[in-house]
């Protein structure tokens, strides 16, 4: 930058009072503004030292910035979501068939970790059961397959919301004519 006539701090406040400083650098042509993630202390002693520059015989001044921190905690907030998404993409995807020409009830899972087929004569099948886990302030219902030696298999074995549930199992009874 060529003819600098002075260095400032420009405080912006935020929507909620939150405060953000700036140095400035003044030019007959235009300002510059410097980075603007550094505290009140660290952007007073930049904007002192070019103004030192400015008022002094020297032919050059370097000034460096950066933001290895924002970058540090925006890396890791990528990280975090794209640990979530994969997590949701590798989650498996259930498939309950109830085939009454066959007499058979296929449960598909499938996810890119492999696939899983369980499949078991509906004469087995004693009834179906909903389940409730306790999460939190909550309370989460998947639906169960309780077969006549008492085994349980769950048609899903993430567990949701109990609507979801009860719709789901009666329409398995409905079909089912239970």
């Amino acid at each position: 930058m060529f003819d600098l006539q002075e260095a400032y701090i420009l405080t912006k406040t935020g929507s909620k009072g939150s405060k953000t400083y700036q140095v400035m650098i003044v030019t007959p042509f235009r300002d510059f503004a410097l980075l603007s993630h550094v505290s009140y202390q660290q952007n007073q002693e930049v904007a002192f030292k070019i103004n030192d520059f400015i008022n002094s015989g020297q032919t050059s001044l370097l000034v460096q910035q950066n933001q290895r921190n924002y970058l540090f905690i925006l890396n890791l907030f990528i990280l975090i979501i794209m640990a979530i998404a994969t997590y949701f993409a590798t989650s498996p995807v259930t498939i309950c068939t109830f085939y009454k020409s066959i007499n058979k009830v296929f449960i598909e899972r499938k996810s890119l970790r492999g696939n899983q087929v369980i499949e078991h004569p509906l004469e087995n099948i004693l009834r179906f059961d909903i389940q409730e886990k306790q999460f939190k302030h909550s309370k989460l219902y998947r639906a169960v397959i309780v077969l006549k030696s008492f085994k349980e298999i769950p048609i899903n074995p993430q567990y949701t919301d109990e609507n979801s549930i009860k719709y789901a199992v009666s329409r398995i009874h409905s079909f089912m004519k239970y």
